[in-house]
């Protein structure tokens, strides 16, 4: 067999059987700065998320996994649990921004148990229980990663303001075109928006991940 086949054949194996090879950095900061860093690898498909960290015996010191939880629906239901899972998990369930809005700390392994957050997330991070308390996590605080969108400090609203009335300083000064007076009043046409009609099937069940 060909040295270049053989190569390639085992290039080919190694990524079977690299199920999670997609890793990526991520911080957690609040007002202060940085309160945590991790190496995180991506749940993005439904069998990955349903996989998650089942069956590990270990997971690394600042390490995770982030779940794609956006890419099942906006209206999907989603429900954590620790079914198959031999390590603690603190989770934190993630917005679109990037805000964390709920923590559940140390999961119990092997637990069906479903962790059900108050509202569905735009994502989860699952990290060794403890890292919760270690790193002072709070709700609140602020995960920087490519996933989510970056939210506008006060600072930059006050200068696009400020940009703003100075644009509207500047049309004032400009002379005043004449307007011809018209007697005939301007209606607007407003097309009528009928209202949706409720959707009265039952509810899908959570989709259940690990």
């Amino acid at each position: 067999m060909p040295k270049i086949f053989k190569i390639t054949m085992m290039l080919l194996a190694v990524v079977a059987c690299s199920k999670f090879n997609k890793h990526n950095e991520l911080t957690i900061t609040d007002i202060n700065g940085e309160k945590a860093a991790y190496k995180v690898e991506l749940a993005q498909t439904k069998e990955e998320m349903s996989t998650g960290l089942m069956n590990r015996e270990k997971l690394d010191e600042n390490s995770g996994m982030l779940f794609a939880l956006g890419s099942l629906g906006a209206n999907s239901r989603s429900a954590m649990w620790m079914k198959d899972t031999k390590i603690s998990l603190d989770m934190l369930f993630i917005d679109e921004e990037g805000m964390i809005f709920w923590i559940y700390e140390n999961a119990e392994p092997e637990s069906e148990k479903l962790i059900v957050p108050p509202y569905p997330a735009y994502s989860v991070l699952e990290v060794n229980g403890g890292d919760v308390k270690k790193h002072g996590i709070k709700i609140g605080d602020m995960v920087k990663h490519e996933w989510f969108k970056e939210v506008i400090t006060p600072e930059e609203i006050a200068k696009t303001e400020a940009i703003a009335e100075d644009e509207s300083d500047e049309e004032t000064t400009e002379e005043e075109t004449e307007v011809e007076d018209t007697d005939e009043e301007e209606t607007d046409s407003v097309e009528e928006v009928k209202p949706s009609e409720e959707n009265n099937e039952e509810e899908n069940k959570p989709v259940i991940l690990d």
